[in-house]
């Protein structure tokens, strides 16, 4: 009993000083197996001569609960590991042999007394020494060899070494992976053994154990971090970007890796962001990272926002501490910022600045851009304003620049160029300090287009849409990508026309054949019509400034003139803004009096828009347009509008017969001639009556 006490502190002593307090096997055992040991009579153990022994290690990350019962071993195979604990493989172990067979016959056998050994006291580290400084283990032992627990197939974790002579062995931990926060102790095992007594297996302990299992475990930590993807447009507030794929790599010397495995819980890593925008990586060992942004998902509707693929690196300590620019924490955050900049295109409505507003062929329109800078513009290659009207002209020279009150000055701080026949194209010019000091801000460019006579009336009016092209990738180096997005937005001007309705007095007869002049009042900057003698004869007011819209238009068949029927050239005007028009009727036909003052036509129509807002993707997923028009109706404030085409504006115009004036024939004329005939000469006698009176006195 005496020397199964020893053997029993020997074996308990081995596996406190594993980690998880297992040494040739398990946790925390207490009592040997030795009893009923097959011995010869002078006490001998009976084990089978000339067989060799192995040695089996599992080895097991495992963190048990604060106050958890550690489980025993018994140095059997088979022995099931706690529920949450791991394999662990990439762990290196050094086996050296202690003692020989002959002294662990004396261990077995109980010859303490003749043999001269003591076995009050057995422990490993009576076979080694710890360097206070270094840390490194010197053996007092042969080194048989150096194993390491797999790393991949059906046995990771473990580690075997076969033909090993019988005796006492010392096994030591000599490396493992960065997760590992510290090393198992030094432990024995005996080769062969009995079985460590258990409460199920008791019957079986006089069985020796020749592969001799161990279940050595480590405690690890493990590093977490969170992704936090903000979105900025212009200097704007912040939202959460949702839909954008990282890459985690890790390095490995000068190289890095990219980690496509699953995490420390089996878990695959998950590296697109949440509806909150975060990623969380969890299960990272000891080691070097960087995350840095991939690609937006195809289910994002982020895709306006430039791709910022700068690596983001961060170190997970030992403890599983988190260091990221020079600060440690338990679970670090890491914001990784989106920018992109967005584009407002506005037309000049009255006082006010708007989405569309109604034009005439001729009139100068403004316009304004109105551009939030993203924050950083420095870093990109291309930053280009593209506008391309249609029925209106742009005025290059009339193009202004400004962040703020500051003006940006042409061929400095951007050029521009005509784009196709009536717009153009500003490319700002990104190495300028000037137009570098405009990230975050809000840049307006305000120009001049004047309206062209294809312009079109009515309908969806005429859009005059500008694009920002800018580039939608920063590379990993801070250098910008190739590639580019584009932002579309519009504004629309729209034009209106007068139609007439010409009758005899009847009010339903239609005329064909009439002929109008249109007039307007001049705006400021036209040139009006100076020949007084013209205005006369048009009657309108020769104290104001008239302009001769159109000419020459023509009723036809049914009485009508259309002024924005494009098949009939003569009466086609193109487009009228909102006013007041004068029709003054030229020609009339035979047996019909002319108009004797012009017909006044109040063009009064409100257009009303319904914009689409919902962004608009292109083929490659692509940011192009924020909205766009999907219906247009037109009413008349002065209740004057066509029933059919509301963009019109209806005049009622009626001629009336001439008087019947006889010039043959009939007693009526010979009655006029006689009486004109006699007062010629009574006036004749007058005349020579009042020359005689003088003489006469």
């Amino acid at each position: 009993m005496k020397l199964k006490r020893l053997f029993t502190a020997v074996l308990s002593t081995a596996l406190a000083l594993s980690l998880c307090a297992m040494p040739a096997m398990a946790e925390g055992a207490t009592t040997a197996g030795t009893t009923g040991t097959t011995r010869l009579a002078d006490g001998t153990p009976v084990w089978e001569s000339g067989k060799k022994g192995s040695i089996t290690i599992h080895k097991y990350e495992y963190n048990p609960a604060p106050g958890a019962t550690p489980k025993q071993g018994t140095g059997a195979e088979g022995e099931a590991a706690p529920t949450d604990a791991k394999p662990l493989g990439g762990v290196t172990f050094e086996i050296y042999k202690v003692q020989n067979e002959e002294w662990l016959k004396a261990y077995y056998g109980g010859q303490a007394a003749a043999t001269g050994q003591d076995f009050s006291n057995i422990d490993a580290s009576n076979y080694y020494s710890t360097n206070s400084t270094t840390g490194a283990i010197t053996v007092n032992g042969n080194k048989i060899d150096t194993v390491t627990t797999a790393t991949s197939g059906t046995n990771i974790g473990v580690a075997k070494k076969d033909g090993l002579d019988f005796g006492l062995y010392l096994v030591v931990e000599t490396s493992a992976p960065d997760k590992v926060t510290s090393p198992v102790a030094p432990f024995l095992v005996s080769v062969p053994m009995t079985r460590i007594a258990d409460t199920t297996t008791t019957n079986k302990l006089t069985d020796w154990i020749y592969d001799v299992h161990v279940y050595p475990k480590n405690s690890t930590a493990y590093g977490q971090v969170t992704i936090e993807k903000k979105g900025y447009t212009g200097g704007g507030s912040e939202v959460a970007l949702a839909g954008v794929k990282f890459k985690l790599q890790e390095q490995n010397g000068a190289n890095w890796t990219d980690i496509t495995a699953n995490d420390s819980n089996g878990n695959p890593y998950d590296l697109t962001t949440d509806p909150s925008g975060k990623i969380t990586i969890a299960g990272l060992s000891q080691g070097e990272y960087r995350i840095f942004e991939d690609a937006y998902s195809n289910t994002s509707a982020n895709k306006g926002y430039i791709l910022d693929a700068a690596y983001h690196t961060f170190t997970v300590q030992k403890n599983g501490q988190i260091q990221v620019d020079g600060n440690v924490s338990a679970n670090a955050t890491i914001q990784v910022a989106n920018h992109r900049p967005d584009m407002k295109k506005e037309v000049k409505k009255g006082d006010s600045w708007a989405q569309d507003a109604p034009y005439g062929v001729g009139d100068t329109v403004p316009y304004k851009i109105t551009i939030e800078v993203p924050q950083n513009i420095d870093k990109l290659s291309t930053f280009t304003v593209t506008d391309t009207p249609t029925g209106l002209k742009d005025n290059v020279g009339s193009i202004k620049i400004k962040d703020g009150t500051t003006a940006l000055t042409s061929g400095t701080d951007y050029t521009v160029a005509a784009e196709g026949t009536d717009g153009f194209k500003i490319d700002f010019i990104l190495t300028s300090n000037t137009v570098k000091a405009c990230a975050g801000h809000t840049v307006t460019i305000t120009y001049n287009a004047v309206v062209k006579d294809t312009a079109v009336v009515g309908g969806n009016g005429n859009s005059n849409n500008a694009k920002l092209t800018y580039t939608n990738k920063i590379n990993s180096d801070n250098t910008p990508g190739t590639t580019t997005n584009t932002i579309e937005d519009s504004a629309v001007m729209y034009s209106f026309g007068i139609k007439v309705k010409k009758t005899t007095e009847d009010g339903t007869t239609p005329l064909q054949g009439v002929v109008f002049d249109l007039y307007r009042e001049a705006k400021t900057g036209e040139t009006p019509i100076v020949n007084a003698e013209t205005l006369k004869k048009a009657g309108l007011d020769i104290t104001k400034k008239w302009i001769l819209v159109k000419s020459g238009l023509t009723t036809n068949a049914n009485g009508i003139i259309d002024t924005s029927d494009s098949n009939n050239a003569t009466n086609y005007t193109h487009g009228l803004a909102n006013g007041d028009y004068y029709l003054v009727e030229t020609k009339t036909v035979d047996g019909y009096n002319l108009l004797t003052k012009p017909v006044k036509v109040k063009l009064d129509v409100t257009a009303t828009t319904t914009w689409q807002k919902t962004n608009v993707y292109d083929a490659s997923g692509n940011l192009v347009k924020h909205g766009t028009v999907t219906k247009t109706t037109f009413t008349h404030t002065s209740n004057n509008g066509d029933a059919t085409k509301t963009e019109l504006a209806v005049a009622k115009v009626v001629n009336r017969k001439g008087f019947t004036l006889p010039v043959t024939g009939g007693f009526g004329t010979l009655l006029f001639s006689g009486i004109g005939v006699l007062l010629v000469l009574a006036g004749v006698g007058v005349l020579f009556s009042l020359k005689k009176k003088p003489n006469r006195a």
